[in-house]
């Protein structure tokens, strides 16, 4: 059990940025940025320092739960849950988010809505740990749904919708004002997240319980009561992916996050690499013990579709993402279609995990490479920052040379794409093998293959990006650097930490591996298989074992197809030996490949045809509402109206009239009575 002081640090790590962000909203008629700024850092260290602190006390103790009462329902149970996975997590999210707040203190210096900036930002890293440390369903929702917002608020930071503000194009592409892709990001995320609180609707019914540990330990009996309804639990398990996917841009969700690209740098960094994108992976890893103990404990097949699901389509988001990385222009939405991309990996190897006998490697995999890219990604983001500001330009075809005029951010920044690329011995090599193994060795050919293809793209697009931006010939569009120290000194921080943490791969994925396989083992996900289970297991995955040697063969195919589209790339975009005009004048296909990928493969008009469609049927449905409301309430108080005035003339108030009017409806009657009418 934990000290009872040891339990604060929890409530300290989430509530201290929730204080800075009231703290910020309070202020904000000082105007005093350094205040502001000031209030974001130091609320996001002493996050970080209490998340270390916790780790290093509650790692090698069993899971502990910590439950309190909420404050906005009394007697309603408010859980939070330490283990390895929500302590790793908490780490790697305020660690990124102390350094992007850092950054910020430089970046955001004289920008408009200072106030709203760093409450917004200190609310998302707030509400990011409730969701890593939430022990049950409904406190997890509210994180989920705290993170939406505050990533909506800040994409929209802009919302004034400045020209200069917008993104997309060049012309005749499409701009999409900052508001617009604020608003396409929340109800995006809306869709999935109706499905999966569906789906926690359903598990309630038959569970009974929010709580994480209960639906843990009780897992066996109500997936069984869900089971006897055919197709109950592959449903359930659909839905229940389509919060993870919306929110972590996985097809067919994705659309959404090149448009986030509209709000400031730090906030593309603090999405992309710390909280937004990274919750949907974080809540797949909640549930995977849910399903793998249906899946080889019980032996029941639907619960498969929750690992093939993610498996898929992961595969496939990481292959597009990676394609349309290659023709972006913009540098900012370049590292978007990455990030898509990264996440395709980071869902393949929860969904391999949850095919495996042995899920805790995979899931060490899956979330020391979750991790490395955080740290890789959010430096590339701040390099992307300072690019934009001293050329003065979102597109990299107008940038470079800035080589001679940021050297140290170009050292840098070749650190960070080898990394991306995946070369050894950096951070990005490590879980990317790992799972792209994995995925073979479970039987999962399609999203190896797929997988296996994004390398090369990977090389491609992150070498084109370094080349487009800092080598060629300098633009006249640029501006003399400014002193630019402070958005330098995290951008160096992470660097050195993308090497450091690439250094210590096999220790670090060895303890997570362990500690993960303990708290597997207190979840009851990892048990002696039944004799249909194991049956299943064999049937389902028959790569299961793979040897050492073909995990070699794997890795040297991967370092082989990073040097040869590298080198590709190297040619086109660096040494400037072939130039892209002419490759694709002398190559048609490759030119109509390259349109296709621009116009994002029509999914992105696709969608928006699809919401005129649905705005059309609602002016339509509207139409007839209008209708119905007229005849309603318009048309028919006004008939019995008229009617009550005609009937109102016959009563004259005369005894004589009202006998003749009573005789003759009596004498009505009896006719009809008589005729057999009545």
């Amino acid at each position: 059990m934990l000290a009872g002081w040891a339990m604060a640090l929890p409530w300290i790590a989430i509530l201290t940025p929730m204080s800075g962000a009231l703290l910020s909203a309070l202020l904000w008629r000082t105007r005093a940025e350094k205040l502001f700024s000031i209030v974001g850092i130091s609320s996001s260290l002493v996050s970080f320092t209490a998340s270390c602190i916790l780790a290093y006390i509650a790692w090698a103790i069993s899971p502990v739960e910590l439950k309190a009462t909420a404050l906005w329902a009394p007697g309603a149970p408010l859980c939070l849950l330490l283990d390895p996975l929500s302590l790793f997590t908490a780490i790697v999210v305020s660690f990124t988010a102390f350094m992007i707040m850092l950054y910020s203190a430089g970046y955001m210096r004289g920008e408009p809505g200072q106030a709203r900036y760093w409450a917004l930002m200190c609310a998302f890293l707030s509400s990011m740990l409730l969701l890593v440390f939430s022990g049950d369903l409904i406190t997890m929702l509210v994180g989920w749904k705290l993170v939406g917002f505050c990533s909506y608020a800040l994409i929209s930071h802009y919302y004034t919708d400045e020209p200069e503000r917008w993104v997309g194009g060049p012309p005749p592409e499409p701009m999409y004002p900052p508001s617009h892709c604020g608003l396409k990001a929340l109800l995006t995320t809306t869709v999935g997240d109706v499905m999966t609180l569906s789906a926690i609707f359903i598990i309630y019914a038959y569970s009974g319980s929010f709580v994480l540990t209960t639906l843990y330990d009780t897992a066996g009996s109500w997936l069984t009561a869900l089971a006897r309804v055919p197709g109950m639990l592959a449903l359930t398990s659909i839905l229940l992916m389509g919060g993870p996917l919306s929110k972590s841009a996985q097809f067919p969700f994705h659309e959404w996050l090149p448009e986030a690209m509209a709000g400031p740098t730090p906030v593309s960094a603090l999405i992309h690499a710390a909280t937004m994108v990274k919750a949907g992976v974080f809540v797949v890893a909640r549930f995977l013990p849910i399903f793998y103990t249906g899946l080889h404990s019980l032996g029941l097949w639907e619960a498969s579709a929750f690992f093939f699901t993610a498996a898929y389509l992961g595969a496939i988001t990481a292959f597009l993402a990676a394609a349309q990385g290659c023709v972006a222009s913009e540098l900012k939405k370049a590292l978007a279609y990455s990030t898509m991309s990264q996440l395709g990996y980071l869902m393949l190897g929860l969904g391999a995990s949850g095919l495996s006998v042995e899920p805790a490697s995979g899931m060490a995999a899956t979330f020391y490479h979750l991790a490395a890219h955080a740290i890789f990604k959010s430096a590339l983001f701040m390099m992307a920052g300072i690019a934009i500001h001293v050329a003065g330009t979102i597109y990299m075809d107008k940038m470079g040379g800035l080589k001679k005029i940021l050297p140290t951010t170009w050292l840098l920044t070749l650190v960070l794409i080898s990394s991306l690329m995946g070369v050894p011995p950096l951070s990005g090599f490590w879980g990317k093998d790992a799972i792209i193994s994995l995925s073979l060795h479970v039987g999962l050919i399609a999203p190896f293959v797929l997988a296996l293809m994004t390398v090369p793209l990977t090389a491609f697009y992150t070498t084109r990006m370094l080349g487009l931006v800092f080598h060629g010939r300098e633009e006249k569009a640029q501006r003399e650097e400014r002193p630019l120290y402070l958005l330098l000194a995290p951008l160096a921080v992470l660097s050195i930490g993308a090497i450091v943490l690439g250094l210590s791969a096999p220790f670090l994925m060895g303890s997570l591996t362990q500690s993960l396989q303990s708290s597997l083992l207190t979840y009851k996900a990892i048990e002696v298989l039944s004799p249909s289970a194991s049956a299943l297991s064999e049937a389902g995955a028959p790569w299961q074992g793979a040897t050492n040697s073909q995990e070699l063969i794997i890795s040297a195919s991967s370092l082989a197809f990073i040097a040869v589209a590298g080198w590709a790339a190297c040619l086109i975009y660096v040494k400037r030996r072939i130039r892209p005009e002419v490759l694709l004048a002398r190559a048609p296909l490759l030119r109509r490949l390259r349109s296709a990928l621009r116009m994002r493969l029509g999914l992105n008009s696709a969608y928006y045809i699809m919401a005129g469609l649905i705005l059309f049927l609602r002016r339509s449905v509207r139409a007839v509402e209008r209708c119905l409301d007229t005849f309603l309430n318009s048309w028919i108080p006004r008939a019995v109206e008229k009617m009550a005035s005609a009937i109102r003339k016959l009563q004259t108030g005369h005894l004589g009239y009202n006998l003749a009017y009573l005789a003759t409806v009596i004498s009505a009657l009896m006719l009809l009575l008589a005729m057999g009418v009545v």
